[in-house]
């Protein structure tokens, strides 16, 4: 695949974290079915084509599309994925945009004739041309330029007024993708250093500089009230300190041996202090993030806050509420409620999970059909959560302590690496710009990156589809989700860690009938599925949208169609033909296949129960020339 060449004058950091998110904004929009787009073919251009995206009101059947009903026009670098029954006589309608897909900028139609600026006469012949696609019959498009977007807020609100969505929605949205483009501005000001493939677990976790590659807040940081919020540079959410409060036994849930596994902690922070934490009679002992102590304080009368000298030093991983304790767990660590909202999701552990985790760890993984040798489970040992009568309060006082494998694994000869990490590029130091895998892995070649991704997709279907073949069971493979495990000495993958059951997909019946166990949840947990097509739209979703394919783009494997050639072939090698599975995923008739739609679950107001629109099934995708 040739590399496409972008020569514009480099983006501030400001404009490069406005087109962050702006891209993955527009990329919801439209590969959810929110606002249509069609495509149209450029020549002559480093653009390929372009992508006009309507606004939420346009509808297919109307006449002529005036400049009103133009939401954003983006320059294409690579031909996009169609929809297979788009009906628009424009032109091909997209039916799934991602921000790799496109060139660096985005246009919009001005209110007025725009701004004639420098940048904008360095892409006057584009424009023209994008003009002049807008003559086409079908269009009666009136402005004579276009101008270049600033910022996703301005996109957003077009799409929130035209479809009427209610104003405090909107403008709450509106806030969290501007909290998106803030810290990312400070992500691409204050890179992490490149990891090596020496650096330890935890500084590939702290790795990260853009985070999820659609999600519009991919890096949104919210601190919800009574937290004050907080700037970037002016709190390090990757070294936080651990607090302790304590709370009367009666008002806990109490999940198997948390004191006890919880004691090293209060040991260790009684003696960084030189004092005791005194435990008055009848309470436990609970650790909590520094930043929750506000909340603590303020939603639990009963809860006594230990002095901040009782505190000890953590390494956050790159969820934030999951962190290591150097120097005081060796093979444990711990999972956290904190009161930030990142991306979707307020990130404290509800009642449902607190109660879940460390029964689904001690009876059902052991049960599972899964390759101890390929797949490590990191199981949760014990929680705790308050007894608060209102779940979204007491999930605000809960931990869970997990094992961590992090520590020990170079005994073991291994080097763990968070997936996410892999496909991260934009780091300081010696070929920062490239992705992680590709630099790490000395992957120059097409060659070595089919034999890469052919060897990583085996393995990784060979630790994670036997338990949802057999047991109902999906896990959530998404990037941030699974660790993998590679030889310490000669690089080669061995197998993954997986963590986090609170995307788990669970079919009772299956379950109970595969293994004798009858599933112990909460009522009404979202892990919960109702039949196993239910289960493999989960698993589609993680495995297949999200973790495939972004490593494939990554790897330069997408257009050319060699990536999705190769995980058709390991599909087909582990998935019988006769299983449902099969006809699910693989079906030529399977033209498009239920995705999870970031964007209308955040219009919804839901995060732990999903919806679904329906996504070009990628497993079929041939590359741009079948297109």
């Amino acid at each position: 695949m040739s590399t496409i060449i972008d020569s514009s004058p480099p983006l501030t950091s400001k404009d490069r974290a406005a087109f962050a998110t702006t891209a993955r904004l527009l990329s919801c929009l439209v590969t959810e079915s929110l606002a249509r787009a069609v495509y149209y073919p450029l020549t002559g251009f480093e653009a390929t084509g372009i992508c006009v995206i309507l606004s939420g009101n346009a509808a297919v059947d109307k006449p002529l599309y005036q400049s009103q009903d133009i939401l954003a026009v983006i320059p294409l670098s690579q031909v996009p994925i169609f929809k297979h029954d788009g009906t628009d006589h424009r032109g091909r309608e997209i039916g799934l945009l991602d921000p790799l897909d496109m060139m660096k900028f985005v246009f919009e139609i001005p209110n007025g004739e725009g701004l004639k600026t420098d940048a904008m006469a360095e892409h006057s012949d584009l424009i023209d041309a994008i003009l002049s696609a807008l003559a086409s019959p079908g269009w009666a498009v009136s402005t004579t330029t276009l101008t270049l977007s600033q910022s996703p807020t301005s996109i957003w609100s077009k799409f929130a007024d035209a479809i009427s969505l209610e104003s405090a929605l909107s403008m709450d949205i509106a806030s969290e993708l501007e909290s998106a483009v803030k810290w990312q501005k400070y992500s691409y000001e204050h890179p992490p250093q490149a990891p090596l493939f020496e650096s330890s677990s935890v500084e590939w976790e702290q790795s990260i500089v853009e985070g999820h590659p659609t999600h519009p807040m991919h890096k949104t940081r919210r601190f919800l009230p009574p937290l004050q919020d907080l700037s970037p540079g002016s709190i390090d959410l990757y070294h936080p300190q651990l607090r302790f409060v304590s709370v009367p036994r009666e008002n806990l849930k109490i999940t198997y041996e948390f004191e006890e596994l919880v004691r090293p902690l209060v040991d260790a922070a009684s003696k960084a202090a030189d004092a005791l934490i005194e435990i008055p009679e009848g309470h436990v002992v609970i650790p909590v993030h520094e930043l929750q102590v506000v909340h603590i304080h303020d939603k639990f009368s009963d809860a006594i806050i230990y002095p901040e000298k009782f505190s000890i030093p953590l390494l956050a991983q790159q969820s934030i509420r999951s962190v290591i304790v150097p120097n005081v767990y060796r093979e444990h660590s711990l999972k956290l409620g904190v009161g930030i909202k990142l991306t979707s999701a307020v990130r404290t552990i509800s009642p449902e999970s607190a109660y879940l985790g460390p029964r689904f760890s001690a009876k059902v993984v052991p049960a599972l059909n899964m390759d101890q040798n390929v797949v490590t489970v990191a199981k949760e040992l014990a929680s705790v959560v308050h007894a608060h009568s209102n779940g979204e309060i007491a999930k605000h006082c809960a931990a869970i302590v997990r094992e961590a494998h992090e520590n020990t694994s170079e005994e073991r000869g291994e080097r763990l690496i968070v997936c996410t990490a892999l496909v991260e590029s934009g780091h300081s130091g010696c070929d920062g710009h490239l992705p992680a895998v590709i630099r790490v892995f000395n992957l120059d070649t097409e060659r070595k990156k089919v034999e890469w991704l052919d060897k990583f997709v085996d393995v990784f279907f060979k630790a994670f589809l036997p338990s949802m073949l057999t047991n109902g069971v999906a896990f959530e493979c998404h990037p941030q989700n699974c660790v993998a495990r590679f030889d310490i000495k000669t690089k080669v993958l061995k197998g993954f860690i997986i963590r986090d059951f609170g995307g788990l997909r669970v079919h009772p019946a299956t379950l109970r009938e595969t293994t004798g166990i009858e599933l112990d949840f909460i009522e009404g947990h979202s892990i919960v599925a109702p039949d196993l097509e239910d289960v493999y739209t989960r698993m589609y979703h993680t495995v297949i949208h999200n973790h495939l394919q972004q490593l494939i783009r990554v790897l330069g494997l997408h257009y050319n169609g060699l990536g999705w050639a190769i995980v058709r072939r390991h599909l087909e090698a582990h998935i019988p033909r006769d299983h449902a599975l099969y006809a699910a995923w693989l079906s030529p008739d399977r033209k498009t296949f239920p995705g999870k739609c970031f964007l209308r679950m955040r219009m919804s107001g839901m995060y732990r129960f999903h919806l679904h629109g329906p996504f070009p099934n990628l497993i079929h995708y041939c590359g741009v020339n079948m297109e």
